[in-house]
């Protein structure tokens, strides 16, 4: 049975996590003051600004980052700081009976995603497929932190998922799209 992870209120910890490819320090730093001017705290894997070239460090030790998140009790929302390369070089070194057992928001793309698949296949967690660090910038449209915090801060559900205001629903697949009143989560 899928577990739900509690939800994200202003005032709570958010652990960053650099499970793939390094990050710039200074974006990083940038963009943690983004997330301390929207009212949430927030703490720093041991490998968030380490380089080991195409990676930050050793797939043990990102996973270490990983798992310290979900063992922190503060911590109500795992943030990757990117993707990039090597998020699967990690895996094998989750426990996922952990993780079960101390439910987190996860959130991320790209590379992130296989991270977010395996959690929900080996852990039953629910994830999002939704912002990382890098996109919590001052020039990033309000309608994406508005879909970002009602995922991950309310009960509603289903709710409606609309385009923003100005972009209509395109199908790439023709025939494939379907009515508003169909798409629900």
């Amino acid at each position: 049975m899928a577990i739900k992870p509690p939800l994200l209120q202003r005032g709570d910890t958010i652990g960053l996590v650099t499970p793939g490819s390094p990050l710039d320090a200074n974006l990083i730093n940038a963009r943690v003051q983004t997330l301390i001017a929207m009212g949430f705290n927030v703490v720093f894997g041991r490998y968030v600004y380490a380089f080991e070239g195409i990676v930050t460090a050793p797939a043990e030790q990102r996973a270490e980052d990983v798992m310290t998140m979900f063992t922190d009790p503060r911590v109500k929302m795992i943030l990757p700081t990117r993707g990039g390369t090597g998020v699967q070089n990690m895996l094998p070194y989750l426990d996922y009976d952990v993780i079960r057992d101390n439910p987190k928001i996860v959130t991320g793309y790209s590379d992130i995603t296989v991270l977010l698949n395996i959690l929900y296949q080996l852990s039953d967690l629910v994830t999002f497929h939704s912002l990382m660090l890098i996109d919590f910038r001052p020039d990033t449209p309000a309608y994406n932190f508005d879909q970002f915090f009602t995922a991950t801060s309310t009960l509603t559900a289903p709710r409606m998922i609309l385009n923003p205001p100005g972009i209509p629903l395109i199908s790439l697949v023709p025939a494939m799209s379907l009515p508003l009143s169909w798409v629900a989560i």
